[in-house]
């Protein structure tokens, strides 16, 4: 009987490992009723959930189905920020040992009763008990993995917890494989741009993550790489630069033009959010930014321009139509489609390339044109929603 009971729990850790490095490769297995749910189950709990945290800010984050609405109050009334666990440094060190630690292991009962933090959320949502660890991510985020069972459910049986301790190293290397996915996509994207002419970076809170060699050909002549931020040489270009920070990540974008001098062209400027970055687990970064110099007016590969900008196939034939000089009306006739039509698609592309005008949009993708050549270079973004 021990040795049957062995063997199925040998069959439910291997499925489990699939499904994670499945996860890996594909995010939104982690959510749902997916990875999450099948390891909070594991240990009879409801709930799952996945925080990645940088200076006790919420960078990413996703849950099971059930804890997902949980989650999206959590975060909505900024309960993080009241979480005894991150508060104290000594019970951070607790989780962060390489194993999954009980709740009860660092808080006592009678601390859980008298915190504001569980009877004010953790117990009226139904996550009063909870086993949880901390893995460090490749972006040198805290991914904080944790599963919650209600307060009427009881504490967590140890011996259950374990089989989770067992799986560490697996979810760890999922995490992992997770982050470095996505930055090798980010870094596809940036070459590609270099291949046509074009500087570039992707940037996480307007600090450099990578830049192609053309972009690294203006640090610190025209940008600065410094800790803080990236910063302008050229006061103007800085101060707007500055101004598109201070929008929330998923609204970052903005064009500014940084003047000519003896060594460099003026260049356009332009920033623009990361596709799907709003939609990572453990972000790497959130921002693209592209130096434009040049006006040509070629087609561009759509594989390029569903890969950089998340365009949708009517928005990848109005860019082309425009690049190829037709009118807003010229576009309308072809596609059999109301001029309004066209004019809320056409607000669509601004909003993912950063631009604002049809003058700004040829300066971006001008450069961009010549990579139809190179567009198996160019990882398809599987996890776009459709």
């Amino acid at each position: 009987m021990i040795r049957e009971r062995e063997m199925l729990h040998d069959e439910q850790n291997e499925a489990i490992i699939d499904r994670l490095y499945e996860a890996a490769t594909i995010p939104e297995k982690w959510g749902g009723r997916g990875v999450l749910e099948t390891l909070a189950h594991l240990c009879g709990c409801t709930d799952g959930a996945i925080m990645s945290v940088r200076d006790h800010t919420l960078a990413g984050w996703t849950a099971n189905e059930n804890a997902f609405p949980k989650l999206v109050v959590y975060l909505r009334d900024n309960w993080l920020a009241k979480n005894p666990y991150v508060q104290s440094a000594e019970r951070l060190r607790r989780f962060s040992q390489p194993r999954f630690v009980l709740d009860t292991e660092v808080m006592s009962a009678r601390e859980m009763e008298e915190s504001h933090y569980y009877q004010n959320f953790m117990r009226p949502y139904g996550m009063y008990w909870h086993a949880g660890t901390n893995i460090m991510s490749p972006n040198g985020d805290t991914v904080k993995f944790s599963i919650h069972r209600s307060f009427d459910a009881g504490p967590l049986d140890p011996s259950l917890v374990d089989r989770l301790t067992w799986l560490r190293p697996h979810i760890a290397r999922a995490c992992t494989l997770t982050a470095r996915l996505r930055f090798a996509q980010l870094h596809a994207a940036v070459e590609v741009l270099n291949s046509v002419g074009l500087p570039a970076a992707a940037l996480r809170d307007g600090r450099l993550v990578l830049a192609n060699s053309l972009f690294e050909k203006l640090v610190p002549d025209v940008a600065k790489d410094r800790r803080s931020r990236l910063t302008f040489q050229q006061a103007s270009a800085d101060k707007r630069w500055a101004s598109i920070l201070d929008k929330p990540a998923a609204f970052r974008n903005g064009t500014f033009p940084i003047a000519s001098t003896e060594e460099h062209p003026m260049f356009i400027v332009h920033v623009l959010p990361v596709a799907g970055a709003g939609r990572d687990i453990f972000p790497v970064a959130d921002s693209l930014m592209i130096f434009a110099s040049s006006q040509t007016s070629q087609k561009i590969a759509p594989e390029i321009l569903l890969s950089l900008f998340d365009f949708t196939p009517a928005e990848i034939s109005i860019t082309n139509s425009i690049l190829s000089g037709a009118s807003l009306e010229e576009i309308a006739r072809a596609r059999r489609v109301s001029i309004d039509t066209v004019r809320v698609q056409l607000k669509a592309i601004f909003a993912k390339t950063g631009t604002h005008r049809q003058t700004e949009l040829v300066k971006l993708l001008g450069g961009v044109a010549s990579a139809s050549n190179i567009i198996d270079r160019v990882p398809s973004d599987e996890r776009r929603s459709h």
